[in-house]
């Protein structure tokens, strides 16, 4: 089976059918193996597809019948509950496909290992010729196997009353991930579009430190899935926050220094206007923040204090300040001089402006840490705050506060707010030397009419 695609959008919540626009390209999310059909109607709906589908590759030997039965049954509660999550979850977009690798190849530790992969082919093809899935047959060296549900499954689910809170999900899937940059010759196409080279997994051998991060993981996950966390009222279902490292090559010593953010949480890719909608444990959530802590731990690395003032406050970006941040983050993240502005960080700022100007402001605005533009220590900075963000959640459980983790801050219940500023500051303070600048954003709600 195939790694797992970390590019999680948000969306609306509510049922989404089959993708019906081929304007831009969907989204893969690849099968998570250890989704399951928990609720009673999920169950019931697996039930119905069991009965309304036929066996591509009847079993031939008698004895073994029953425990074919029961391993299809696996398998079909699986792909149901994965595109339960795709349909329902608010962290997949509209006309996302989930992506089912259908080669046998040998298990990883990132891999399901009990999991039936000689007959998950069977399965989908036969729920294809029951008219339930789209398949986007597999591109040699371009995409695997893709999937969507039909209007037809998605009815089915109405029918059942299917809800995210019907997924159950079994114990033993990996947290700690380590991944290699792709080799840049190999990944010519994305230097090109100066895109991020791409990362693959990579096996490891557990040491202490690795079996430490993964049950702090667990603690983490076991928290949160006892938290009451919810999204438009709805029971978010089964949570599996991971954490994720990075070596620099595959030729690199493997080591667990770099990145190590927390990733896999549905609220960390919602827009702004959509984080109302999140309660733990039915109380509105408290979005708190690090303030400006890419540029703050730049600072801290080069100086040992922290910067004066508003570090994306650059002359000549005034009034583009997300702009100046994203130019800190490039900077800070891209190994060699930057001669071309990216799109998207192009669109950020004003008319006019050139990599060459762009860097010269910066330069000149942030001599102490001008050093470090282009040397690739952004990966080291995102360790730095992933050590203080996994000590703060690690905490707040301590304390009984359930907290969400969204890179350089946290989400808690309203009423927790406080005693969660005091814990982050006093965890930077002690790990760091100094207490990083804690904020809290106001998070967008509609206006209620007043009625007299």
């Amino acid at each position: 089976m195939e790694r797992f695609d970390e590019s999680l959008s948000e969306q609306s919540s509510g049922r989404k059918g089959p993708r019906v626009s081929n304007e831009e390209p969907p989204t893969s999310i690849f099968l998570d193996p250890w989704l399951t059909a928990k609720g009673d109607a999920l169950t019931a709906l697996v039930d119905h597809l069991m009965s309304i589908t036929v066996p591509t590759s009847p079993t031939r030997i008698r004895s073994l019948r029953r425990d074919a039965a029961e391993r299809r049954r696996f398998v079909m509660g699986n792909i149901a509950a994965n595109l339960t999550h795709l349909a329902l979850s608010p962290c997949h977009e509209l006309g996302n496909l989930l992506a089912i690798s259908t080669a046998k190849t040998k298990p990883t530790r990132y891999d399901r290992k009990d999991y039936p992969q000689g007959i998950l082919k069977g399965v989908v093809q036969s729920l294809q010729e029951a008219g339930l899935l789209v398949v986007h047959p597999y591109v040699f060296k371009q995409r695997t196997t893709t999937v969507e549900p039909s209007a037809e499954f998605v009815t089915l689910m109405d029918r059942h009353r299917v809800r995210l809170g019907d997924i159950g999900r079994d114990m033993g899937g990996e947290t700690i991930w380590l991944r290699a940059r792709d080799d840049q010759e190999k990944d010519e196409p994305r230097r090109r579009q100066h895109a991020p080279l791409g990362k693959h997994l990579v096996p490891y051998v557990d040491t202490e430190e690795t079996m430490r991060f993964r049950a702090e993981m667990e603690h983490i996950n076991t928290i949160l899935n006892d938290a009451g966390i919810a999204y438009a009222r709805e029971p978010i279902g089964p949570l599996a926050l991971r954490r994720s490292f990075l070596i620099r090559s595959a030729h690199s010593p493997q080591a667990f220094d770099l990145n190590g953010r927390i990733a896999g949480g549905f609220w960390q890719t919602l827009k702004t206007r959509r984080r109302y909608l999140i309660t733990i444990g039915g109380e509105d959530i408290a979005d708190l923040d690090y303030v400006s802590a890419f540029a703050v731990l730049a600072y801290l690395k080069a100086t040992g204090s922290l910067p004066d003032g508003d570090p994306y406050d650059v002359p000549g970006l005034e009034e583009h300040r997300d702009g100046a941040k994203l130019a800190m983050i490039s900077l800070l993240s891209r190994k060699g001089d930057m001669k071309l502005l990216a799109p998207k960080l192009k669109a950020a700022l004003p008319e006019g402006w050139t990599a060459r100007r762009l860097v010269e402001a910066m330069m000149l605005r942030h001599p102490a840490i001008a050093h470090l533009l282009g040397r690739d220590v952004g990966v080291e900075l995102m360790h730095t705050e992933s050590r203080v963000l996994m000590a703060v959640l690690l905490e707040l459980a301590d304390r009984g506060i359930p907290a969400l983790p969204v890179h350089d801050g946290i989400n808690v219940r309203g009423s927790d707010r406080a005693e969660a500023v005091n814990v982050m500051q006093s965890v930077s303070a002690k790990l760091l030397g100094v207490a990083l600048p804690v904020k809290e954003k106001p998070i967008w709600r509609p206006q209620v009419a007043l009625v007299a």
